[in-house]
């Protein structure tokens, strides 16, 4: 393993002042694969065809960098974002046992090095994973929302209206915060006699699984707070310009959205490619053709979307790689070390980020925090269902090496025994 580089700097932002949008401006659609990438810009484009309403003017691509400057944005100014990046500038002390006095003010301590790879674990992952999810349910909703009002459930006017192109306010404050992920609305916020706007709807997506009367009480909520008062672009309305259920005074349509449970594959596969073999894990491939729209109560549906929590998960772990790459690539924008001289500075940035996890393993203070280092390890180099899921037979997580993959295809494990669970 190459030896730690030490590179100075205090910048705010991770990406040396680039920004979010001017560092999601270099993404496309690719970005997620071909699979997940191309139903990710359907379901885009089949909401601007149905007018949804996004803070961010179509096309899908610029809604799509929109939604990734965001969760950019939240990894930056989140308190552990600072933290981040000194994981990737300076890294945990590169070897195991006591941290020598004389470089224990440049490296982070091993209570630092653990909470960095928590926020990877949780904050920088659930903010991508959770944009893609929301992402995936524009299809479903506008689909749902036009068969409700060709039945007469909703008005022809419906507007679907998504993120936080609505405010509301917050639940012990009159605070204007984004509140539900989806608002159905009518009204133009033109003072008439029927009120600024119908409160027609909500709709709430997870990334994750999520019983359905969890999912009512948080829907609920968010009626609520937005029968309180909204702000739609630069219109606001106070509780008393707000028609609950319309002119009808219907109970609001209640929408819940949650992905499909379906695993990964656990599988490797050989092929030859330029007359080289390579070892490369099975693509995931959603078995429903279309997501799930089911009736689940008086006013109430829940849409299941083809893709799982495990195939958001893998996107998003490779969504917070990225990220890392490119931070890495603006500490070596000047020069890469001496040891690195054959590489980019895309490369070393890559390189730097296995270098600063392999570092976090031999730091680990618990098996708690040595597996979830192992795990961003193996999956930054082997993919989320391989990297996360490759086991002893204790059902520990271990190191994965390429020699590995070759054993398990020709044998079904390891040669220490390990094998890919689940």
């Amino acid at each position: 393993m190459t030896a730690n580089h030490q590179v100075d700097g205090t910048d705010r932002s991770a990406t040396g002042g680039t920004g979010p949008e001017r560092l999601a401006e270099s993404v496309s659609f690719d970005l997620l694969g071909p699979r997940l990438g191309a139903d990710v810009r359907a379901s885009i484009e089949d909401a601007l065809d149905a007018g949804a309403e996004f803070a961010q003017p179509g096309p899908a691509l610029a809604i799509f960098r929109a939604a990734l400057s965001a969760s950019i944005r939240e990894i930056e100014t989140h308190p552990r974002g600072l933290l981040l990046q000194r994981f990737l500038r300076v890294g945990p002390y590169e070897d195991g046992g006591e941290i020598p006095t004389e470089l224990a003010a440049g490296r982070l301590s091993d209570e630092e090095t653990a909470a960095a790879v928590r926020f990877v674990f949780s904050s920088m992952v659930n903010s991508f994973k959770g944009r893609l999810a929301e992402l995936l349910a524009c299809r479903p909703i506008v689909r749902l929302v036009a068969e409700l009002e060709e039945g007469g459930r909703l008005p022809p006017d419906t507007r679907v209206l998504v993120g936080d192109v609505v405010l509301a306010p917050a639940e012990r404050s009159s605070r204007l915060l984004q509140a539900a992920d989806f608002h159905l609305l009518a009204g133009s916020g033109e003072t008439s006699e029927s009120g600024l706007f119908d409160l027609l709807g909500v709709a709430e997506v997870k990334s994750y699984a999520v019983s359905q009367r969890r999912m009512t009480r948080q829907i609920r909520r968010h009626l609520r707070r937005a029968a309180r008062g909204l702000r739609v672009g630069s219109a606001t309305a106070g509780s008393q310009d707000i028609r609950v259920g319309g002119a009808a005074r219907e109970r609001p349509v209640e929408i819940s959205v949650n992905p499909a449970r379906w695993r990964l594959p656990r599988r490797i596969v050989l092929e030859t490619v330029d007359g080289r073999e390579l070892l490369r894990p099975v693509l995931a491939e959603p078995p429903y053709p279309e997501d799930h729209v089911r009736a689940v109560g008086d006013g109430q549906w829940r849409i299941t979307l083809r893709w799982s929590v495990e195939a958001l998960a893998s996107a998003a772990y490779e969504m917070t790689f990225w990220y890392m790459e490119k931070v890495g690539e603006v500490l070596y924008r000047d020069g890469v070390p001496d040891d690195w001289a054959d590489m980019s500075p895309g490369d070393a940035g890559r390189n730097a980020v296995k270098m600063m996890l392999y570092y976090a393993i031999l730091r680990a203070r618990t098996r708690y925090e040595h597996e979830r280092a192992v795990a961003l390890y193996n999956t930054y180099g082997f993919g989320y269902a391989l990297g996360m899921s490759f086991r002893d037979g204790r059902g520990r997580r271990q190191m994965l090496w390429p020699e590995d993959l070759r054993e398990i295809l020709d044998h079904g494990v390891s040669r220490e025994g390990c094998r890919f669970s689940g």
